[in-house]
């Protein structure tokens, strides 16, 4: 007896641990969002965030409901708009949004994983929840996090989860003659696969999985009639003017002509959470491969035993669905390689379809041996995808400074590729959206931006900083110079927050930024001159000598002690 209680209480223990890794996986990652944080819009965000938004002031309908590569973004676009007109697209509410609706799929996890489960105790259900935080807010998929474009990636799949789940209770429903309550769980399921449709291209297929979930329940023909028909109608406006874009490859073809690739891409695809904890490609394909056996074992088995449908059901159809995107991706996608498969954003995907079929596989009636290998499983998946989360803490500032460079480059007109790239590499499409944005006062452009250093017409410095002045070069743009060097306050311990560049008399030339990484002036002054390293565009001097000088706070300044002279120092 004394046994049995020891080993309760271990249990319950070790399932209140769980909840509080998710909880710190929740946390961690906010955290991480927060260090990798760039105003600067980024790669697809200038197309459709901020282009979007400027053609959406002359037709909204058509600009929210515009074809993105093969997407209809429209929910993103929701966010989108939301961003640009309140807070001047600085990327903020984006991402916010990002880990708002990591959150709401986590809890609509928690919800479809206890419902019809009553006798689950509170400390099991405590278990579940930091699960399902675990996997839904993993920063494995960082690039959802991070990219504030990305949030169609966790709208889809939130939508296809409540319509599969509302499918479950309109046939709960259906059993208990409630008419009324299984019509609005009807709806609700046929407006959420809707809504999943227009979040991107693969919203697409929660149709006809809702279908074969509604004929597997034995809802009423004219039930599945009537899901058939909005289905139809979705997919038609979905299609209307649809053009196939020219990056994606032909679906048909890539399965047709290279099905074992395409095999693999799948596996790939649905291990790619192993390959980003750093088990390699192997554990890639041996996680992905357990769960497509996974999958198709409780279809088995669910197909044997349809007079008494299983317990969440939903969370099957779930990963059903996500399997059948990574079929639809492979035919698309395999030119790029199968390595594409491994992409962070798709594993928002395979997380969800992980968790999906772990929390159907112990929530099932199965033998006790079944659910047991079924909780190991779980128990070596869960402490890999949270020990991945180590690298939320990673920040890789070179990248966000590179990114602030860049968008300096644009505010200062200067449009060299090999500055500006590392935001969008479509040069042309890059310089007519930024004018655009420019002549808008809107992202970086914004009258009120707080991320770039508006300077005073002269500045005044009252105290010397060291660094230097290490080389100044000239841009594609006539006039205008780039400058690049080190700055650090030692009087303060500190790095300024950014850099005016002035001549001789004070008078402002241009600005920079401050945060580069140099390792040299670390080694001399410690730990807090590590990223000292700056970047500053600015006009051509009238007297041919500059001077950098760092802001130390909202009306203190600091100055190098040497100044430059362009003339002697650029080649002519």
């Amino acid at each position: 007896m004394t046994s049995q209680k020891g080993h309760g209480r271990l249990r319950t223990a070790s399932l209140y641990f769980v909840f509080a890794f998710g909880l710190t996986t929740a946390i961690s990652t906010a955290f991480a969002v927060w260090q990798h944080f760039s105003p600067v819009p980024y790669w697809d965000s200038w197309d459709d965030t901020i282009g979007f938004y400027l053609r959406a002031q002359h037709d909204p309908w058509g600009a929210f409901f515009a074809q993105h590569n093969e997407h209809r973004l429209t929910v993103s676009r929701l966010i989108f708009y939301a961003d640009m007109w309140y807070f001047h697209g600085r990327n903020v509410f984006s991402l916010i949004a990002n880990w708002i609706l990591a959150g709401i799929l986590a809890l609509a996890f928690i919800r479809v994983a206890v419902y019809r489960c009553a006798t689950l105790t509170r400390a099991e259900r405590a278990g579940v929840a930091g699960a399902a935080l675990v996997f839904t807010y993993s920063w494995i998929q960082n690039e959802n996090f991070t990219w504030a474009f990305d949030s169609q990636w966790f709208a889809v799949y939130l939508f296809a989860l409540l319509a599969f789940h509302s499918i479950d209770r309109a046939s709960v429903s259906a059993a208990r003659d409630r008419y009324v309550d299984t019509r609005l769980w009807l709806l609700t399921g046929a407006a959420s696969a809707s809504v999943a449709a227009f979040s991107m291209a693969s919203g697409v297929l929660v149709f006809p999985v809702l279908l074969v979930q509604a004929i597997y329940l034995r809802l009423k023909w004219r039930d599945i009639g009537a899901i058939a028909a909005i289905a139809a109608v979705v997919v038609f406006a979905f299609f209307v003017g649809w053009h196939a874009p020219a990056s994606s490859g032909d679906l048909r073809t890539g399965l047709r002509e290279h099905p074992l690739d395409a095999l693999r891409f799948v596996l790939l695809y649905l291990g790619a959470p192993a390959w980003h904890a750093r088990r390699g490609m192997l554990g890639a394909y041996v996680c992905g491969s357990i769960a497509l056996v996974a999958l198709i074992v409780f279809c088995v088995e669910a197909l044997r035993r349809r007079r008494t449908p299983p317990r969440a059901l939903s969370l099957l159809m779930f990963a059903g669905f996500v399997t059948s995107n990574a079929v639809v991706t492979a035919g698309g996608r395999l030119w790029f390689g199968l390595e594409s498969a491994l992409a962070s954003r798709y594993t928002t995907a395979s997380l969800g379809a992980w968790f999906a079929l772990l929390a159907y596989g112990l929530l099932s009636d199965a033998p006790t041996r079944r659910r047991r290998a079924v909780f190991a499983t779980g128990v070596v998946a869960l402490v890999m995808v949270f020990g991945a989360q180590r690298f939320a803490f990673n920040a890789d500032r070179n990248v966000t400074y590179a990114r602030l460079v860049a968008g300096l480059a644009l505010r200062a007109h200067v449009y060299d590729p090999d500055i500006t790239g590392v935001v969008y590499p479509f040069h042309d499409a890059l310089i007519e959206t930024a004018k655009q944005a420019e002549a808008a006062r809107i992202s970086i452009f914004a009258a009120d931006q707080p991320d770039y250093l508006e300077p005073p017409r002269q500045v005044v410095a009252q105290r010397l900083c060291t660094g230097a002045i290490d080389q100044i070069a000239k841009t594609g743009t006539a006039g205008i110079f780039r400058a690049t060097g080190s700055i650090y306050d030692v009087d303060d311990r500190e790095t300024p927050g950014a850099v005016v560049i002035t001549d001789a008399a004070g008078h402002t030339l241009g600005t920079g930024v401050v945060g580069a990484e140099r390792d040299d002036i670390r080694k001399i002054y410690g730990r807090r001159a590590r990223y000292s390293g700056w970047t500053a565009f600015f006009s051509a001097p009238p007297g041919g000598a500059i001077v950098a000088i760092g802001q130390t706070g909202p009306q203190t300044w600091c100055r190098l002690e040497d100044s430059r002279d362009v003339a002697t120092t650029v080649p002519q």
